[in-house]
């Protein structure tokens, strides 16, 4: 399908809830969550919910932001410099408790070993990125990245995600991210692929 102009824009704290529903439509089927959330009856809620704690009581208060469309067609959530690893206040955290319950074993630890692999240098960092399904392959996924690699190469810094497909990872390889390496999580978990962008000065 043609790429198209699409309208990026700043999605409000208030708009978590429709964000969090686009994000867990587009990813629904993808290697990380499906481990997370191997019920795909309880997938969804589980991904909605998930995402609105991420947004309400990590990304927003250390200054990230997620940009989507004003139909909320797909969006992209970016973290600032500094801002990487997870910190939640304590309702944040008991929230991850009531969305994971049991599967809190393998929460904990994924996002420690992403923590720990994370990269170490200033950087902005993009959390999640999903469009929704009858959307994709129309170039939204490259629009919602494009303000963050836009202010990333203003600010000479770099982008880094994890992707988790290789056919993602090709996406972030024709935006300018490189590769470094291809890790697997403990107790066999997903593979994902950490890739950084540098800044074009």
């Amino acid at each position: 399908m043609a790429s198209r102009e699409w309208s990026v824009r700043e999605a409000r704290l208030e708009e978590r809830a429709e964000v969090s529903a686009t994000l867990a439509e587009a990813l629904a089927g993808d290697p990380v969550f499906a481990w997370l959330f191997p019920s795909v009856r309880r997938r969804s809620a589980g991904m909605r919910q998930l995402f609105a704690l991420e947004l309400a009581h990590w990304v927003f208060p250390a200054g990230g932001r997620a940009l989507t469309t004003e139909d909320f067609r797909g969006a992209s959530v970016e973290v600032p410099p500094g801002r990487s690893s997870m910190t939640m206040s304590l309702s944040g955290a008991v929230g991850l408790v009531r969305v994971f319950g049991a599967r809190l074993r393998r929460a904990g630890p994924l996002q420690a070993f992403f923590d720990h692999n994370h990269l170490q240098e200033p950087h902005y960092y993009i959390r999640t990125l999903g469009v929704a399904t009858r959307f994709q392959g129309q170039g939204l996924g490259t629009a919602l990245l494009r303000p963050t690699l836009d202010r990333c190469d203003r600010e000479a810094l770099p982008a880094y995600l994890e992707a988790s497909t290789e056919r993602t990872a090709a996406l972030y390889e024709r935006l300018g991210f490189v590769h470094l390496g291809e890790l697997r999580v403990p107790d066999w978990g997903p593979r994902f692929w950490p890739m950084r962008r540098p800044p074009l000065v």
